[in-house]
């Protein structure tokens, strides 16, 4: 399963396992559930010292609770699980004590010649700790008394852990160019998932069954493809619960999975949508296609069972068709027709039972996972944008016309492509969604969810636009300190009239000096 240390998480159904796993991650991954059994795929999740952690499925499950098909494949899983961890946890239940299966379980972890811990759970209180006893006949020497829903015992359970595997250190983050790219297979129960998650991975790592609803938790898992040019892809693959219609969720148990799922949908960065050929497009398949262009994550379609349609048409062939490459492109149209928003989404005929075209899945998801994260140019967009609304112009909305003033992009997931506009009110949708199918079009972004950010112009009318002036001119003046008031006996000379006096004087000294000079001529 990988290359670093494991831990496995081990016993019979209803111990506490997931509740356990979900306590060592410190946070909700497993479901947990009171029906025994719920687990049943290896549920795999590293810790943040890198680490990796298995929940499986409850051991020596009973035809009471689950079916015979079901049972062997999670015990199958289970033992899977005990020959490939570093560390096993044997988790025993204190408040039933002691059982026979838990002794058959111990022993065949002897046998595996595992280190292993027998962690005692439900030991909620002090009280419970004089219960171990009853377990110590099964022989280890590394006993830990839990309880996984409080957290009690934890750090005991820790100290043992590092005794086996080393001090536990986080690791660094990893370089955006090391991450993998994030593809799942989504579609309605019993269409073929798990089994297509088999033949990507290359084995049986997944329990595949004619039961609808088999898979109920998200199960994860790390796949290295090597392409033809020798390059090497790396997924982090996940295999989700069949999402029910609405009206058939009956049980909480079903209400968790379909969330579980719709979790990994949105953390996803291409989702496989999976079709039974048999079936075709339902309305569950549309609201489903729909939920996930919403999350921005890229759409290619996969039509399984194919080899049961070929087989159904060269047994008894299909009327106005006269040969199968014809009935696959009138079926592919049918398909584009009922998923008719998925606009240019690539679409893959498969066979998972065959192992046909397998080939071109994980490829076709890096090749859209490119597409997705190549940023567009912005020339050419702004040119795109201008010669779309120059041959076809928008219509006029209360008189005005539709103008853009430049475009950008502002992200990869979705692709969104922010718009400077006259006013965005009066877009209409209709063209909105030609511009959206235009751009996908020309820049062959089929598969690839694009949305457009309007930002309209902003503009104040004269009289809003006064009254704020107003408001800032009052706050200025309010602002302004206030002068000093001078003692009222200085009196204050007005410089106006102190400048009018000088002139008069000036003047009547003007007249005297002229009458002095008349007098000396006389």
């Amino acid at each position: 399963m990988s290359n670093c240390k494991s831990i496995a998480l081990v016993g019979r159904p209803n111990v506490g396992k997931s509740r356990l796993f979900n306590r060592m991650l410190g946070r909700r991954v497993s479901i947990v559930h009171d029906m025994p059994g719920v687990t049943r795929d290896i549920v795999a999740e590293k810790l943040p010292c890198g680490v990796l952690l298995m929940d499986t499925g409850g051991i020596g499950a009973t035809a009471e609770m689950t079916q015979k098909v079901i049972a062997d494949a999670t015990n199958e899983q289970a033992d899977f699980a005990i020959s490939a961890a570093d560390l096993i946890i044997l988790v025993v239940d204190s408040q039933s004590g002691l059982m026979p299966l838990d002794e058959q379980i111990a022993d065949k972890i002897r046998k595996s010649g595992t280190n292993a811990i027998l962690a005692v759970n439900k030991s909620d209180i002090p009280e419970h700790d004089s219960r171990i006893s009853d377990f110590c006949k099964l022989g280890f020497s590394n006993v830990c008394p839990i309880s996984a829903e409080h957290g009690r015992g934890m750090d005991e359970l820790w100290q043992a852990v590092e005794f086996y595997l080393g001090e536990l250190k986080d690791e660094e983050p990893l370089e955006e160019s090391e991450k993998r790219v994030k593809i799942c297979v989504a579609g309605r129960p019993n269409v073929g998932k798990s089994s297509i998650g088999n033949r990507l991975l290359g084995s049986k790592r997944l329990i595949v069954s004619d039961v609808a609803g088999t898979t109920r938790d998200c199960v994860k898992c790390d796949i290295d493809f090597e392409n033809d040019r020798g390059d090497v892809l790396k997924f982090e693959f996940f295999d989700t619960a069949g999402v029910r219609a609405r009206r058939k969720v009956n049980t909480s148990l079903d209400f968790f999975s379909t969330m579980r799922t719709k979790e990994a949908i949105a953390k996803c960065d291409v989702v496989m949508l999976v079709i039974d050929a048999m079936e075709g497009v339902s309305e569950s398949d549309q609201k489903l296609a729909g939920e996930i262009m919403e999350t921005g994550a890229a759409v290619m379609l996969v039509v399984n069972k194919w080899d049961y349609a070929v087989n159904a048409f060269k047994k008894d062939g299909v009327r106005g068709y006269d040969s199968i490459s014809k009935f696959r492109e009138k079926f592919e149209e049918a398909v584009r027709e009922r998923l008719f928003f998925l606009s240019g989404s690539p679409i893959h005929f498969v066979s998972a039972k065959e192992d046909k075209g397998m080939e071109g899945l994980l490829i076709g998801a890096a090749k859209l996972y490119r597409k997705m994260a190549k940023p567009l140019p912005t020339s050419k967009v702004n040119a795109l944008l201008k010669t779309l609304i120059s041959d076809n112009p928008p219509k006029y909305v209360n008189g005005r016309r539709f103008k853009v003033y430049y475009a950008l992009q502002t992200s990869s997931r979705p692709l969104t492509l922010r718009l400077y506009c006259n006013n965005a009110d009066i877009l209409t949708d209709a063209y909105k969604k030609f511009l959206e199918n235009s751009m996908r079009e020309n820049f062959k972004l089929g598969g690839i969810s694009l949305k457009l950010d309007l930002v309209g112009k902003t503009k104040i009318a004269a009289d809003e636009r006064l009254a704020q002036k107003n408001v800032k001119i009052g706050k200025v003046k309010a602002e302004k300190p206030k002068r000093a008031k001078k003692p009222a006996d200085k009196k204050k000379t007005d410089p106006r009239k102190k400048h009018s006096l000088k002139k008069l004087i000036a003047k009547k000294e003007a007249m005297r000096q002229k009458i002095k000079a008349l007098r000396k001529k006389k």
